[in-house]
Order: structure tokens, then C-alpha cells, then sequence
């Protein structure tokens, strides 16, 4: 999946954007358990700046952690046979 070009993530603040980006790229080695961490950090980052995700984008968060937690599960099937 290339998040850069998801059409859902055109209007999201550049920094929301650069922050799920690098949630994204750092997801493909974690478990949920060690995201949970850094989900906590993203949000205290936000909140310096004023800023957070709104449900919407929240949503797209959310959509985007379980379609490549989904891909991680397929591949690991995929080595096993």
C-alpha cells in the first residue's frame, strides 16, 4: 500500500500526515503491544502543537494500523508454507 498517495489523507494537516506515515512505516516490525507506546507519544506530540486527529482522520488511523497488521498476519502465513 502507498499511504502517500491515499486519496484520504489529501486535506490532513502536513504534520498528521508525516506522523502516520512514520506510525505506518514503523508498524510493520511491532505488535500492537509495542505500538501502543508510541501511539501514547504521537498524541502527547500532537497535543503540544495544538493539534489532534479528528474522528474522521482517527478512523483512517485506525483503518490504516489494521490493513497492515492484516498484510503482516498474510505474509507470515505466506512463510510458513
Amino acid at each position: 500500500m502507498n499511504l502517500q498517495n491515499d486519496p484520504r489523507l489529501k486535506n490532513m494537516h502536513p504534520l498528521k500526515r508525516e506522523i502516520l506515515l512514520r506510525l505506518s512505516n514503523s508498524q510493520s516490525t511491532m505488535t500492537p503491544e509495542q505500538m501502543l507506546p508510541q501511539l501514547m507519544e504521537i498524541n502527547q506530540e500532537l497535543q503540544k502543537r495544538d493539534l489532534s486527529f479528528s474522528r474522521s482522520e482517527s478512523e483512517i488511523v485506525l483503518d490504516v494500523l489494521s490493513e497492515m497488521h492484516f498484510l503482516q498476519k498474510i505474509n507470515m502465513i505466506k512463510s510458513m508454507l
